[in-house]
């Protein structure tokens, strides 16, 4: 078994420990998937225990390293905005004020992580968040036509910047909106149903990923997007 978490450990733990607070599989399914990635039987059980408790806004006495905690809480704020980061921020801080009494030491670096995201609670990026979120389920509540008549009528598709603490690309929500209804539920990678339903909406679990990276200069096209599930999504960016 690995003795170093890496990133792609993390991304693992995260979606199937997602898949386990959504009952989608057992605990005893999750930990064994991870056995199989190279992830010790108890760190296993503990990075989908932790990711439970952050959800619940519960205290968890087992530790996860820096990486696992600042990408378990800006996944969290991705995939449920406030809703899922408010309590994670909460049993994180139960957390570390826990540990550094048993141990007699200051978790600065986790400390910092939980600062870094005690802003988006609180600043422009959350409120971008979730207007962009609104934006998507109204454009979901549209018809095809109507969404791809506003998509051929818009006058540039390479998403505009804005600095919100740090720079974020303005998505088109008719895109993320218009890749879901074309995906049906089903990932568009492996053809395999969506995992699991969201619980926010009881839509299926996909996500909307660019083929090529805004950042790199790709466009914010339906023919550039794609809905993946979690593991092909994760797949796509780690290999």
């Amino acid at each position: 078994m690995a003795n170093v978490l890496t990133t792609s450990h993390i991304q693992s733990a995260y979606s199937i420990a997602s898949q386990v607070m959504d009952q989608s599989l057992s605990l005893k399914q999750g930990v064994a998937q991870l056995i199989t990635e190279g992830i010790g039987a108890t760190y296993a059980q503990d990075l989908i225990n932790i990711y439970r408790y952050m959800r619940l806004g519960r205290c968890y006495h087992r530790t996860i390293n820096v990486e696992a905690t600042n990408y378990f809480l800006r996944q969290l704020f991705e995939d449920g905005g406030t809703e899922y980061l408010s309590p994670a921020i909460n049993a994180t801080h139960q957390h570390i004020d826990y540990y550094e009494r048993h141990q007699k030491l200051t978790l600065h670096r986790k400390r910092r992580v939980v600062a870094d995201l005690e802003h988006l609670l609180g600043g422009s990026v959350i409120a971008h968040h979730e207007t962009f979120e609104k934006e998507v389920h109204a454009a979901l509540a549209d018809s095809s036509s109507a969404r791809k008549a506003r998509l051929a009528a818009r006058p540039h598709v390479k998403p505009e910047r804005v600095v919100l603490r740090s720079t974020m690309f303005v998505r088109n929500p008719d895109v993320v909106a218009e890749t879901l209804h074309r995906a049906g539920g089903v990932c568009e990678e492996c053809d395999q149903p969506a995992p699991f339903t969201r619980k926010s909406n009881g839509m299926p679990y996909l996500e909307v990923h660019h083929k090529i990276r805004l950042a790199d200069g790709g466009l914010d096209t339906l023919e550039n997007a794609v809905a993946l599930c979690p593991n092909c999504h994760r797949a796509s960016h780690y290999g």
